[in-house]
């Protein structure tokens, strides 16, 4: 019997939505968060505001969906030192901590990574949890300051923009093949299913590769996923060291449109609205759809 191409995608795609039943390594990955504050430092940066009246429509999109009002955003756009082109970030007012946590929290994700970042935005919650939405990381409560959710929510940029050699990465057979050879997988939210399995295993790739000691320092049993994390480390490295800190940005995906923070449809001039362009030299990331929400974690 032969197999089309499109039916044998869709069977890996399937595979990699499944529940996984190898046991977890940790408990969680909390101990890595302070290696990471100490070692991925907040890149300078400088800030301004952004047009009155406006804000970016795939904000806009995740602040409506999520229940709240545009009008209580505050946009800003942030000049990282190593990107020639800033970003545009959304800032609820009641967000669950100052708008320089959003702003230094995501300062300190690798540049090569975080260039696979459209938006962020920040909203109010009595629980932490995250979502990437097409690029667009959605995060909510006290995950605001939480540097291990803003590399685990960039890595599903990595993974599901094609950012590697095998792509997606967490539903090719290089992955699967390479997941079939380990005894465990690094924590229970890595068990939900490949696509939150490989965000977990970028989360250990990046202290791996930044943090004096490493993860293979940390655990003495982190040989139960080192085909996990090879295969990630590899990717990353292929593509051009994303996990790595330092550098300067080669790419970025293009920013979403401005609209009018007030819904009305009057139109409005091209040269009012503001400018969101990218800088010429920087290579576009193509666009994709996908979301996380479905998977996303009740608590970090």
């Amino acid at each position: 019997m032969h197999l089309s191409l499109q039916t044998i995608a869709l069977f890996v795609a399937s595979v990699a939505s499944q529940r996984l039943t190898k046991p977890p390594l940790q408990q969680n990955l909390d101990n890595l968060k302070q290696g990471f504050l100490n070692n991925l430092g907040v890149v300078g940066n400088s800030r301004s505001g952004f047009q009155a009246g406006y804000i970016p429509s795939n904000c806009k999109k995740i602040v409506q969906r999520e229940g709240f009002n545009p009008a209580d955003i505050t946009t800003v756009t942030i000049k990282y030192d190593d990107c020639s082109a800033p970003w545009i970030l959304c800032y609820h007012k009641n967000s669950n901590g100052p708008i320089t946590d959003l702003i230094n929290t995501f300062a300190r994700v690798p540049v090569r990574t975080r260039q696979f970042v459209r938006h962020v935005v920040t909203l109010p919650a009595t629980s932490g949890h995250a979502y990437n939405d097409g690029g667009d990381i959605a995060m909510f409560g006290d995950t605001i300051n939480n540097i291990n959710v803003y590399i685990h929510e960039s890595a599903h940029s990595l993974d599901l923009l094609g950012a590697y050699k095998d792509k997606p990465l967490s539903s090719s057979q290089k992955w699967l093949s390479e997941y079939a050879q380990d005894a465990d997988v690094p924590d229970p939210y890595s068990q939900t299913n490949q696509v939150e399995n490989v965000a977990q295993n970028t989360v250990v790739t990046t202290y791996e590769r930044n943090v004096p000691g490493g993860f293979f320092g940390l655990n003495k049993d982190a040989n139960k996923i080192f085909h996990q994390y090879a295969t990630v480390d590899t990717e990353q490295r292929e593509a051009g060291t994303l996990l790595v800190k330092g550098g300067s940005c080669t790419g970025r995906l293009a920013n979403s449109n401005p609209v009018t923070v007030s819904g009305t449809n009057v139109k409005i001039a091209a040269a009012a609205l503001p400018d969101v362009a990218l800088p010429a030299g920087l290579v576009v990331v193509a666009a994709k759809d996908f979301n996380t929400k479905d998977s996303c974690k009740d608590a970090f």
